[in-house]
């Protein structure tokens, strides 16, 4: 056609451009649901006699569809004591193109408890203000709220590990963040929790060994150590002295310096004061990973 237009002596020139009805910026997602795209062509050519003249198209639009996106950052890693409580900050995006919910949900690889929260100051600490989050939106799932498209929120992930668990036990909360508009669209983040607990190893023994006549008098030692990761606090030996022996006074040691019997002293130790019939010594605390703790007394038999 243009080639036609040409040999009748016209000089043609076509301009398509592209308006939208609204300046609008690029989101995570691309451009902002309802934004209208139209477009329109025009034609500049003269007449025989010389004159401009343009012809423009007939406008098309185009509106932008919504796209649903979420984001949850970061990943993060820590090492808790059992029966601790540790908050795990996490922050929520909507990448989708237009306002949108963030359904969020937490599971524990070990169905430990969990409670999330709504940082409402942002600041990752849990402070008086922070709230359980709830649901917003009617769909029974707890939220983000409303977030405009590019916006986001922070929340709390608290985590209790519950008291007993073993030393060196791993446990990773996935946190997902899901669309309200759009179920497929979602996004997780992990929250991986090693335990540091002390692991206690007591180990019993006795000199002489082997059958013994009356009057012997017995030795018994008794090693605890602490093979754990974490610290082991207030830590106290107690051990019954045994039927048809008679404890022998002053004889309590714990790594290798002597302990009084007779009363609750300064040096942590007794006998039949703490406990009746039995020798009791405090040891204190156990530093992780190899701390150790020595006591011996001695006991005649009758």
């Amino acid at each position: 056609m243009i080639s036609s237009l040409k040999s009748l002596g016209l000089r043609l020139a076509v301009v398509a451009f592209t308006a939208a009805v609204l300046a609008t910026p690029t989101w995570a997602i691309g451009t902002r649901a309802t934004t209208s795209i139209s477009n329109t062509a025009r034609v500049d050519f003269k007449d025989a006699n010389g004159n401009a003249l343009f012809q423009n198209s007939n406008t098309v639009l185009t509106v932008v569809s919504q796209v649903g996106g979420v984001l949850v950052d970061p990943n993060n890693t820590n090492t808790v004591a059992p029966g601790t409580t540790w908050l795990y900050a996490h922050t929520v995006t909507n990448t989708g193109n237009f306002d949108d919910y963030a359904n969020i949900v937490a599971t524990s690889g070990h169905s430990w408890a969990i409670t999330i929260y709504r940082d409402g100051n942002g600041n990752g600490i849990f402070d008086a203000g922070d709230t359980t989050l709830t649901d917003s939106n009617g769909d029974t799932t707890p939220d983000s709220g409303l977030l405009g498209n590019d916006g986001s929120m922070r929340i709390l992930v608290a985590v209790t590990v519950p008291s007993g668990t073993a030393d060196g036990t791993i446990d990773v909360v996935t946190v997902t963040g899901t669309s309200a508009f759009d179920g497929a669209r979602t996004d997780n983040a992990l929250d991986t929790t090693t335990v540091s607990a002390p692991n206690m190893a007591v180990v019993k023994s006795v000199s002489p060994i082997g059958p013994q006549p009356p009057f012997t008098v017995l030795t018994y030692t008794v090693v605890v150590t602490n093979n754990g990761t974490g610290a082991a606090n207030t830590v106290v030996v107690t051990d019954p002295i045994p039927a048809n022996t008679t404890y022998q006074p002053g004889t309590i040691t714990y790594n290798t310096a002597a302990r009084g019997d007779g009363t609750i002293d300064g040096d942590n130790a007794d006998y039949n004061v703490t406990n009746a019939g039995m020798i009791t010594v405090n040891v204190g605390s156990l530093a992780a990973s190899g701390g150790t703790a020595t006591v011996t007394f001695q006991v005649k038999i009758n």
